[in-house]
């Protein structure tokens, strides 16, 4: 971000936050608990993907994959690096966040269909779908998940995974299934042949595979997911400070600023909007002002909040479209009707969420035309069943609040 954008960005933060305090101190309070944990994960978590990504983590995987395809026959290598590709794009949008999916799994993905002679464009829209999709069942999943839980309907992680694991199961089958259908229906180029495929394995690469294998199941632990995902990148922190050869990878760079203002700027704007009645007229809009007991709601109900969300996100961006709808759900399973239409919905739009954005920048990096018409298509029917086959599951889950 240039330096007029940061200052457009402070004065915005400063300006609503003044309102803010102003009109009502208890939300300010509010707010600045709810993002601080949130601004503390997104930093320790980019300091933990860079560094492994520095480290050579990724890169190792790759060369594996690479070696093992080269065994098989046409066939059977299309389909195994599919499958490899899916999963790390599965693992990384679960543990890691869908943004890292898209900054990380993207560029490996696209190596990996070099090297096996894989459809690149078919795997790298796999890859965008299942970032989207397949960021419902952790908080730590999307930032959006991260608000739910911050707020005052979700009370723990354990209680949203309770919630998530249904429809976040229906979306990932759906997002697999339109990547499997994508390459059925692509030609493959023939397999480019590189020296990259050996490499060594340094003590730092070990090290820091070992402190991502300890981070992804306590992600999905009770343990508070700021608190383990800054003993990780401290412990990362040391090992590279303890290596000169790695010391110049600890720097500024590690942490996303631009999104850490984003979110502030997004978040302090729609709390200082809502604070002047605003939040009642989303409730109302949506007749949610008192919410009925008990998690079974209605399917259209919830598909109208969800609806809404998926729209909304299209056509701005999901992260101000969950803020806006937020008041909106006034019960859990309206609150994960809302994350339904927000994760899932945005793959229409190139701006609907930033990982789709971000997912562009990776291919003209490496020189893949962007496949707008394709993805701009097949969102048009992707998104209305992203969004339709979770809320069905919600509507019939029988728990409690």
């Amino acid at each position: 971000m240039q330096r007029t954008g940061w200052l457009a960005a402070g004065a915005v933060i400063t300006a609503a936050a003044v309102h803010l305090v102003w009109r009502d101190p208890q939300a300010a309070v509010f707010l600045a608990a709810r993002l601080a944990p949130i601004l503390v994960f997104v930093t320790a978590m980019s300091v933990v993907v860079n560094l492994a990504a520095d480290a050579g983590v990724f890169t190792a995987v790759t060369r594996r994959v690479t070696v093992r395809a080269g065994a098989l026959g046409p066939t059977a290598r299309r389909w195994w690096t599919w499958a490899v590709s899916m999963s790390l794009a599965v693992v990384s949008t679960i543990f890691l966040s869908l943004d890292t999916t898209v900054l990380l799994i993207t560029p490996l993905v696209i190596a990996l269909a070099r090297h096996t002679g894989v459809n690149v464009t078919a795997l790298a829209l796999g890859v965008v779908w299942v970032a989207n999709l397949g960021s419902l069942l952790l908080p730590v999943s999307n930032l959006t998940n991260l608000l739910a839980v911050s707020g005052d309907v979700i009370d723990s992680q354990s209680h949203y995974m309770a919630l998530s694991w249904v429809p976040a199961t229906v979306a990932l089958v759906l997002a697999l299934a339109a990547s499997a259908i994508a390459l059925r229906m692509s030609a493959d180029p023939s397999p480019t042949t590189t020296d990259s495929v050996a490499g060594t394995t340094s003590p730092v690469l070990r090290a820091s595979l070992v402190v991502l294998v300890l981070l992804l199941p306590l992600l999905a632990s009770p343990v508070p997911f700021w608190l383990s995902s800054t003993v990780a990148a401290g412990a990362l922190i040391a090992l590279f400070l303890r290596h000169p050869v790695h010391r110049r990878s600890l720097t500024s760079a590690l942490v996303p600023w631009s999104s850490l203002a984003l979110i502030t700027v997004l978040s302090t704007v729609a709390a200082s909007i809502h604070s002047t009645g605003a939040d009642a007229l989303v409730r109302d809009a949506f007749q949610t002002a008192t919410p009925a007991p008990g998690f079974g709601s209605s399917f259209m109900e919830l598909m109208s909040v969800s609806a809404a969300g998926g729209i909304l996100s299209n056509i701005v961006n999901n992260i101000p479209a969950y803020l806006a709808l937020e008041p909106a759900a006034g019960t859990a399973a309206s609150l994960m009707s809302l994350l339904v239409g927000v994760n899932a919905g945005p793959v229409i739009t190139p701006w609907a969420s930033l990982a789709t954005v971000l997912w562009a920048d990776q291919l003209r990096r490496a020189a893949i035309p962007v496949p707008w018409r394709t993805f701009i298509y097949v969102g048009l029917v992707l998104a209305p069943l992203a969004v339709v086959g979770p809320v069905a599951a919600i509507s019939f889950l029988p728990w409690g609040e």
